[in-house]
């Protein structure tokens, strides 16, 4: 098997991916301590664990599945990067520095459970002992969201400098997967937010850029990427692949909502994508600027009518699905739901969720198949024997949690589309 990382589209046909199937890190939840984990409502772990499952078997249908936590079992494996990983975790956390010891001499396969599930403050202080705090290191249960901590663009790798606070062992966890496991090589770090990041300034995630082509990328300025970021990863981009990169930057509104770029505009097809139309061709066009890098890093910077214009101008003419369909209540509701938030495993083959009832009418209209998840899991309807399908996964309760299909993805590697 393929031991590199390559990913130039968001379609093209998908070899290696991560995920993280959601464990007992989501019952770590309150309804008190839900926001302070940038979730709206606590979550039933059964439910969502069932749901996620789906996602999983059909993506080891067409491609080769990774779990993260097996993964950074592996790399804490070697004594060398134990160490460097705690050391890591006592950098960014420096009130971990009096378990340092503790946490280098536990065996890798327990401290990565550790790690995702949470470790608990020792009560060893009467001041800890009246604290209501309960974790020195807190759960992650947003790492099911498995794209915003990694990205990888081209032939090299982005992590995520993450927004807030919480999610800051994600993208560490991200780093030493990508620097160390012997299936993840790359041409290097175009940018590495565990020590670049500053929470104030330079923030991206993984949902906010989209890989549209090798040459062209899309870039949401959201509350959780700045544009700051955007500037560095800009010349980055320019001066590792040595060629000229078109860069669309998206102004997104800072709302519950509109998180990430994946919740308004995903691409499915060499010719196709999903938008919510009220913010991208509507009444409310969000202001979309280009970015002309050349090799040298020159940046020419040109204000557009909107992405898919500018994209259309690019060379990449994408006919739009609307999100809900035409009516401006269900774009709404479905696109709370994330309605948009298509993950392509092939060109025109992609997952979504099938609580978004007139999203997959509209792109049955499309000309797209429209299957569901257990019918494919089960074999009673075979993938191969679509040009074009969506499958539809229940995700009601996995989209309370603020992400789609999209979201709870990391590919590392595709085949190079035919355009």
């Amino acid at each position: 098997m393929n031991d590199r990382v390559s990913i130039t589209s968001e379609i093209g046909k998908l070899e290696k991916i991560i995920l993280h199937s959601p464990g007992f890190e989501v019952e770590e939840m309150t309804p008190r301590s839900a926001s302070q984990v940038l979730y709206n409502d606590i979550i039933p772990l059964p439910v969502i664990a069932e749901d996620h499952n789906e996602l999983k078997q059909i993506l080891t249908k067409v491609a080769k599945v990774f779990e993260v936590e097996q993964l950074l079992s592996d790399v804490l494996a070697n004594e060398l990067i134990k160490h460097e990983f705690v050391d890591t975790i006592v950098r960014l956390m420096p009130h971990m520095k009096y378990r340092e010891l503790e946490l280098k001499d536990t065996p890798a396969k327990k401290l990565a459970q550790q790690i995702i599930i949470g470790i608990k403050e020792k009560k060893d202080t009467l001041t800890k002992f009246l604290s209501d705090n309960i974790f020195d290191l807190p759960p992650l249960p947003n790492l099911y969201f498995m794209r915003d901590s990694g990205i990888v663009v081209n032939s090299r790798v982005i992590t995520g400098s993450m927004a807030n606070q919480v999610r800051i062992m994600e993208a560490i966890i991200a780093k030493f997967i990508f620097n160390t496991h012997p299936q993840f090589k790359s041409d290097g770090f175009i940018f590495d937010g565990t020590i670049e990041g500053h929470p104030e300034e330079v923030t991206i995630e993984g949902g906010d850029l989209l890989v549209l082509k090798d040459d062209i990328i899309a870039i949401g300025i959201s509350e959780r990427t700045t544009t700051s970021a955007v500037d560095i990863i800009c010349n980055r981009l320019a001066e590792q692949f040595e060629k000229p990169i078109t860069v669309f930057a998206v102004v997104l509104p800072k709302e519950r909502a509109t998180i990430h770029l994946d919740m308004i505009f995903t691409m499915v097809d060499i010719d196709g994508c999903v938008i919510y139309q009220p913010y991208v061709t509507g009444k409310n066009i969000l202001p979309v600027v280009e970015i002309k890098v050349d090799k040298k890093g020159k940046k020419q910077f040109n204000h557009m009518d909107n992405l898919l214009t500018g994209l259309k101008a690019n060379g990449l003419h994408l006919n739009p699905i609307l999100c809900g369909g035409n009516d401006p209540l269900h774009q709404e509701r479905e696109q709370w739901l994330s309605g948009t938030n298509f993950f392509a495993f092939a060109p025109g083959k992609f997952i979504g969720y099938d609580c978004n009832i007139r999203t997959l009418e509209e792109i049955s209209k499309a000309g797209y198949e429209v299957l569901n998840a257990m019918d494919v899991i089960n074999g009673k309807k075979a993938i191969d024997d679509y040009k074009k399908c969506v499958i539809g996964i229940y995700g009601a309760e996995l989209a309370r949690g603020g992400g789609g299909v999209r979201c709870m993805t990391m590919p590392v590697f595709r085949q190079e589309v035919k355009w």
